[in-house]
């Protein structure tokens, strides 16, 4: 019941968009879907299409395909269309939101599972609605995390009583939930990748190193990472480059100056805030903006002091020792955050809200203790929960709104003029001119294209995009259909080599006189 109103604003706004108008994936969107369509037939090696470049300009893509295999059951069971992708990310929270709350009852008991719930839901209330729907490879790694760090805890700061065994498949956990993180964003990698290490040499110094049980966990955890791994490797093998090339020359050798100490410190002050982005979601007008997040910054360490001295008193050492140890995540993350290199986006570092959000959780409990709570605590409990669920859920409702409407009624006007045009039989390769929105409206037709049985392939700049096996050779086609988007639709009208077959304008007639009058005020203000 917990992880369900946790989640319930999510539940909600997809709902919501199911009920409404049909939905056509564009851009982000349309390439998330052309990685899961035809999955057993070409199974996604690779994660999304990234700001990833190779040495000689090819793009890259986030390291690996776990996000497309956690949505494959219920994308399929839904029929393999966009409204049952957006229900394939709300069922990935949903099943992580779930784990969390779990681990924090095993662990500290119903009082920690009820903050973990609340954190939840703050932490997807303050994302917002396109966070709960779209399928986004940043979004997608977010409450795993919570789930990854809660299983690191277990590993490295075990409460009176965990055994071994327990320890050894919470590092078999940490290991898989790590991995998939990183898969989602290789911005997780840096922090996964140092936390998990220290995870084995807790273990290790916890047994002895000539522990054949605790040898046994370490080869358990190397299995499951390399299975978890194997797609990126065969990839790698089978593709010259391959991924992990272009990743490795695209973060080992940057063109572009890092952040640097002193920016760093003010992105680091104000997500580890008690009042961060995690609480009020990012803005410009955000609390912990600006000059303000220095004291919301700096309460952030008195909150954990009065936690951990409480905690120590009741004897409940384990919440200073977790605390200890998400210091040393916050400590590595900004370090992560200095070596940040071109433009900066704050979406990049969305882990860090669960620091945030896990730090206040764990003082919170220390600060309330785990006493065997009377029937009226439970109900007051709940109740505040189910408030706060209820209330985000009906803004979620109001909020939320079919991502990329815009090339969504687009494609949806195209779609059946195509279908009435082109040869079933025929193969085609369909090319972009659209100098607005990065081809999304190109990405959204060709998923459409092949959604209704044609075949249809994209060029070879577009590999990371829509998969090594949808590029096509112009010379192996039978025909070439250009997506042509906005100013250039005139130019293209006057090429005697080209035939328009369909066309779509999303504006109303009073938007288009509008736009032409706009364009005649900006034209005269120029001559």
């Amino acid at each position: 019941m917990l992880a369900l109103l946790a989640t319930a604003p999510a539940i909600a706004a997809v709902m919501h968009l199911l009920w409404g108008p049909r939905w056509f994936p564009c851009g982000d969107m349309a390439q998330a879907e052309l990685h899961m369509r035809g999955f057993f037939a070409h199974p996604p090696l690779v994660g999304a299409a990234g700001r990833i470049v190779g040495d000689t300009g090819i793009q890259g893509s986030h390291p690996g395909p776990s996000l497309w295999v956690l949505m494959l059951p219920v994308y399929f069971i839904g029929g393999s269309t966009g409204g049952s992708l957006m229900a394939a990310v709300v069922s990935v929270h949903l099943v992580f939101v779930t784990g969390a709350i779990w681990l924090a009852w095993r662990r500290g008991g119903p009082t920690l599972a009820w903050l973990v719930a609340l954190g939840s839901l703050v932490v997807i209330r303050a994302s917002g609605p396109a966070f709960m729907v779209e399928p986004w490879n940043p979004w997608l790694a977010v409450l795993p995390f919570t789930v990854y760090l809660l299983l690191v805890l277990d590993v490295i700061v075990p409460i009176d009583g965990t055994t071994m065994l327990r320890r050894k498949l919470s590092l078999v956990g940490a290991v898989a939930v790590g991995s998939h993180c990183v898969q989602c964003h290789a911005g997780y990698l840096v922090l996964v990748a140092v936390t998990l290490l220290m995870a084995v040499l807790f273990l290790v110094r916890g047994a002895g190193w000539r522990s054949t049980d605790v040898w046994k966990g370490i080869a358990a955890s190397s299995v499951v990472g390399l299975v978890m791994w194997l797609p990126v490797l065969i990839d790698q093998v089978r593709r010259e480059p391959g991924n992990l090339s272009l990743l490795w020359q695209h973060f080992g050798s940057p063109n572009e100056p890092a952040l640097g100490v002193g920016r760093s410190i003010r992105v680091v002050a104000e997500q580890f805030n008690l009042v961060g982005p995690w609480l009020t979601g990012p803005g410009a007008k955000a609390p912990s903006e600006g000059w303000l997040r220095y004291p919301g910054f700096f309460a952030m360490f008195a909150v954990v002091g009065a936690g951990a001295r409480s905690a120590r008193r009741r004897g409940e050492t384990w919440i200073v020792g977790s605390l200890g140890v998400i210091g040393v995540f916050v400590a590595v993350g900004a370090l992560s955050v200095s070596r940040i290199f071109g433009p900066f986006f704050e979406y990049t570092i969305r882990w860090f809200w669960i620091l945030t959000m896990t730090v206040v959780v764990l003082s919170l409990r220390g600060l309330i203790g785990d006493r065997s709570m009377s029937r009226r605590a439970v109900v007051g409990a709940i109740s505040s929960l189910l408030l706060l669920s209820t209330v985000s859920s009906a803004q979620a409702v109001a909020r939320v709104y079919l991502p990329g409407p815009t090339d969504s009624r687009i494609v949806g006007l195209l779609a059946p003029q195509l279908d009435r045009t082109l040869d079933g039989d025929a193969h085609y390769l369909v090319k972009f001119w659209d100098p607005y929105t990065l081809n999304a409206t190109g990405f959204g037709v060709v998923l459409e294209l092949e959604r209704m049985g044609f075949s249809v392939g994209v060029e070879s700049q577009f590999a990371a995009a829509a998969l090594p096996h949808r590029v096509v050779a112009e010379s192996d086609v039978d025909r070439v259909l250009w997506v042509v988007v906005g100013a250039p639709i005139e130019r293209a009208r006057l090429d005697p080599d080209l035939t328009e077959i369909a066309s779509a304008d999303p504006r109303t007639p009073e938007e288009q006189v509008r736009a032409r009058e706009l364009i005649d005020d900006i034209r005269a203000g120029l001559e």
